[in-house]
């Protein structure tokens, strides 16, 4: 421990004898640090598996159920009402739910003003499929339609000031519902079952709704909808239910690959029996696709982020090339001195360990730095783009990759000249 005070005191006296130069490096290396941690943080966090235990067994079907011929077309990414009902008559999955969004307002009573709120239309089965955490109460006891809704925790502190606040009403665009269950902290990023047009960039649902009841209110879809017919979207619990009113998202959990080769038999059994009635003229075109691949199948990765991943990438390395002639410098500065250290006797492995010392002083600044430039990168970039501000937070294993990411680029940057240092000829080093 006193050789480590003694290296350190040595480091801090080289830095106060050239303390620009010092600045120039770490500031550099802060730098080049600070811009590419922030995007790389976007990066990481637009691309990560939110359910790394589920995402090869949570599945998307898409049929290729439309009353026109088409030889290389992809299937419609939502579902009609009816294409749900003739799904849902497999056993096979071990959880399945149909969902969509929809927007409302919500408020304790008639005197209060309106809340605007987004509502998560589905089935039971979505709570256990893609693991929400529940703080009160219960979710519904089977897909029935009913005036009963669960809460996220912040809309129930929002609207009732506490979250202990199961078996009250509230009005949901005028209309009375029970709240029977509120969702502990939970915000699926990215969120992956709502990943069709770029929607897995927003943050989950306020309200959450049964399919039923949303189909009976007629609640619109705020998403992604289309229809091969004259039904009305307005008219969702007639046209909804028996026509080719397209709006359904529909995921189903397939725990093996004995179930997921059956599942896709029994699509393609399904769409079978549909041409054979005469309904559906196109080609069989199914698709099962995982919940880690659905962002790529639909197009929907972030290009603008991705880019300016290679670029801040080839920025950092720039600044550590940089840095690296800076710290030549130094060393340079005071070649005499590790040449004169190396005649009264220090050996190699005292050298390289009084350099380690240096690289990890230079290391703690360049965090601090780093850390201080990689925030406000971080806050420009959320009033660039608005949408992404979800995927700026760190966590430790994120600070802990900037830790290491760190000290990989000290170590560059000492490298060449520790080597000069330590295996220079001293002859040479002293006549220098």
């Amino acid at each position: 421990m006193e050789q480590l005070f003694y290296y350190l005191k040595v480091s801090w006296f080289s830095i106060k004898r050239a303390p620009l130069p010092y600045m120039l490096t770490v500031l550099i290396l802060s730098l080049g640090l600070g811009v590419f941690f922030s995007n790389a943080t976007f990066y990481y966090r637009m691309n990560s598996d939110p359910l790394p235990d589920k995402s090869d067994k949570l599945f998307f079907p898409m049929l290729m159920l439309v009353p026109y011929q088409c030889s290389d077309c992809k299937p419609p990414p939502v579902l009609s009402y009816s294409n749900v009902a003739k799904l849902d008559v497999s056993t096979i999955p071990s959880a399945k739910a149909a969902m969509y969004s929809a927007d409302g307002y919500l408020r304790q009573h008639a005197a209060q003003p309106p809340t605007p709120v987004t509502v998560r239309i589905t089935q039971r089965d979505f709570f256990s499929m893609f693991d929400v955490p529940l703080l009160h109460g219960t979710i519904w006891a089977d897909n029935q339609a009913r005036d009963e809704l669960l809460l996220s925790k912040a809309t129930a502190e929002k609207i009732l000031g506490r979250t202990d606040v199961v078996g009250q009403q509230l009005l949901l665009d005028d209309r009375l519902f029970t709240i029977i269950g509120v969702l502990d902290d939970w915000q699926m990023l990215p969120k992956l079952y709502d990943a069709y047009n770029r929607q897995y960039l927003n943050p989950v649902e306020d309200v959450y709704l049964p399919l039923e009841s949303g189909y009976d209110y007629n609640y619109l879809s705020s998403t992604n909808s289309s229809t091969f017919d004259d039904a009305d979207f307005r008219k969702l619990a007639t046209d909804g239910r028996n026509k080719a009113l397209h709006q359904l998202q529909y995921w189903v959990q397939l725990d093996t690959p004995a179930q997921q080769q059956a599942y896709r038999q029994f699509m393609a059994n399904l769409v079978t029996d549909e041409k054979a009635a005469g309904r559906h003229p196109s080609a069989e075109a199914n698709q099962l696709v995982m919940l880690r691949d659905i962002v790529r199948y639909f197009g929907g990765e972030s290009a603008d982020i991705k880019a300016f991943a290679i670029v801040t990438l080839l920025f950092l390395l720039v600044s550590v090339f940089n840095a690296s002639h800076l710290s030549l410098n130094r060393y340079l500065s005071n070649q005499y001195e590790f040449s004169l250290r190396r005649a009264l006797g220090a050996n190699r492995s005292q050298l390289q360990m009084q350099l380690l010392v240096d690289m990890g002083l230079m290391s703690t600044f360049t965090l601090a730095g780093a850390a201080v430039i990689a925030y406000g990168c971080t806050k420009l970039m959320n009033s660039l783009w608005p949408a992404n501000h979800l995927f700026a937070g760190w966590d430790v294993q994120l600070m802990l990759a900037l830790a290491v990411l760190t000290l990989f680029c000290s170590y560059l940057v000492t490298l060449y000249p520790s080597l000069r240092a330590s295996f220079g000829s001293l002859n040479k080093q002293l006549k220098e």
